[in-house]
C-alpha cells in the first residue's frame, strides 16, 4: 500500500479496513480481501453500526464514487457516483443512513438513506461556515 488515507475498526473490533493511496481498501497487512473497484485514493471509510461486514468507502477526486461491500462474503453491494470527491463518510447511530461530505466542486454534506441512497439533506460550506443540524431523534 503506498500512502495510508483511511483507517477504521469495525464496530465489534475484529476488521480492520484501510483506504490508500493506490485507490484501494484492505484488511491489514495481510488482507483477507482487497477492494479495487475505485479510482483514486480512498479517504472516505465507514463500518456500518446496523449490519455486519458492512464496510462504505469513498473515492477522492478521480473517482467521486461511494461503494458498498459485504466484507463478510466479498461482494459489492452498490455503488453510487457523487460527482465530487468523497471526503468522510459516518453512519448514523440511530437510524440506517450514512452522511458524506464532498469536497470541490460541490462544498456538500449530505445524508442518505441507506438502501436506497436518497438525498434527505444538502447542506453547502463553500463560504467556509459550518451549520449543525438535528436530523435524526
Amino acid at each position: 500500500m503506498q500512502q495510508l488515507c483511511g483507517l477504521k475498526w469495525s464496530h465489534d473490533d475484529r476488521e480492520l479496513a484501510s483506504g490508500g493511496n493506490d485507490n484501494q481498501n484492505q484488511h491489514s497487512q495481510q488482507p483477507a480481501l482487497r477492494l479495487t473497484e475505485h479510482t483514486a485514493a480512498v479517504k472516505a471509510i465507514a463500518w456500518s453500526p446496523h449490519q455486519s461486514g458492512l464496510l462504505a468507502s469513498g473515492g477522492g477526486t478521480a473517482d467521486g464514487c461511494i461503494h458498498f461491500w459485504n466484507t463478510t462474503n466479498c461482494h459489492q453491494l452498490n455503488s453510487v457516483d457523487m460527482g465530487s470527491p468523497v471526503c468522510n463518510l459516518a453512519w448514523s447511530k440511530n437510524v440506517n443512513a450514512i452522511v458524506s461530505t464532498h469536497g470541490y466542486s460541490q462544498n456538500q454534506i449530505m445524508v442518505w438513506k441507506y438502501t436506497s441512497m436518497t438525498k434527505t439533506i444538502v447542506t453547502g460550506a463553500g463560504d467556509e461556515t459550518l451549520w449543525f443540524w438535528n436530523v435524526y431523534p
